[in-house]
């Protein structure tokens, strides 16, 4: 496998963050931890002993990694944005992020009501927006803002966007489905930068446990992780900005792909849109009806 073979998602999702925690440990070793202080000539001699050959083995299984750590995407920022067991080993820890999530909201809101006009007034607005509607709140601000997405993106037309959003995704154009990819590409990366800064913190450690001045790097490596989770928050916003646009300029095509006459009022659409949600969710057999169009000409069909 060249470089040439992997998609930039692979490159910059997956490998990227695996290399580095790989990276960060292989180093400390090699240039002595645990048994000794790590040391920059140390480390020098065994790179010359190991040479070529032990650089190629560890590229190759860094890709590797990459790859089996691939399917975990989802679960990875699940794991960031507080879908945490509440009888787990991070159910205090749960617990105590809802409060200061809640204790967030309520200093927003109380900005947003009684203070006088200005900067912080508009600010603590657009920052409700982060919030969901939802209760409870989940315990990390990421959780929220993507959660605050799912609420709003398809809300103003009656539809669910957890259970509409795959269907759109299929109707997008080539613009707005580059434009979507980066966003999560974005969060994602960001994401996964900060889980690998923090393994790598802990790993380091306990490599460095023994040399107290070294355990300055795993603080460095906490400390960049804390950045790395701050760009998530904000590549989410980004993302979902992206999400809920689509929402309003492309719902449309994705009913004129499902061959469905079009609404002539926002009223009508939401009627469709209820019943569409009822029949995506398999939950129950919709109670509303949906009349379909004869011909593609008939809609105007979206051809991409």
């Amino acid at each position: 496998m060249v470089a040439e073979d992997l998609t930039t998602r692979q490159k910059f999702v997956n490998l990227i963050p695996a290399l580095l925690a790989v990276g960060i440990v292989e180093t400390l070793i090699l240039a002595g931890a645990p048994k000794k202080a790590p040391e920059v000539g140390r480390l020098l001699d065994r790179i010359e002993a190991y040479g070529w050959v032990g650089g190629a083995v560890l590229l190759i299984g860094s890709v590797l990694l990459a790859l089996l750590l691939e399917p975990l995407e989802l679960a990875t920022i699940r794991f960031l944005e507080g879908y945490w067991s509440p009888f787990g080993p991070l159910a205090r820890a749960g617990r105590f992020g809802i409060w200061m999530q809640e204790r967030r909201r309520s200093r927003l809101q109380w900005i947003r009501d009684k203070a006088p006009d200005g900067e912080e007034k508009r600010h603590a607005v657009l920052r409700l927006d982060d919030l969901p509607r939802r209760r409870p709140l989940l315990p990390t601000a990421l959780g929220n803002s993507l959660r605050a997405m799912e609420e709003r993106a398809g809300l103003p037309y009656g539809m669910d966007a957890l259970v509409a959003w795959p269907r759109l995704y299929y109707a997008l154009p080539e613009a707005t489905l580059k434009l979507v990819a980066e966003g999560r590409n974005q969060l994602d990366t960001a994401a996964r930068l900060c889980l690998s800064l923090a393994l790598s913190a802990m790993v380091s450690s306990g490599l460095l446990l023994r040399h107290r001045w070294w355990l300055l790097a795993p603080l460095a490596m906490i400390l960049l992780a804390g950045v790395a989770y701050r760009a998530a928050v904000a590549a989410a916003g980004v993302y979902g900005s992206a999400v809920c646009a689509a929402f309003d300029v492309h719902r449309l095509s994705l009913l004129q792909m499902m061959r469905i006459d079009l609404p002539p009022t926002l009223s009508a659409e939401r009627k469709i849109n209820a019943t569409l949600n009822a029949l995506w969710k398999r939950a129950s057999i919709p109670t509303g009806d949906i009349t379909y169009s004869k011909t593609d000409t008939d809609v105007g069909l979206f051809h991409r």
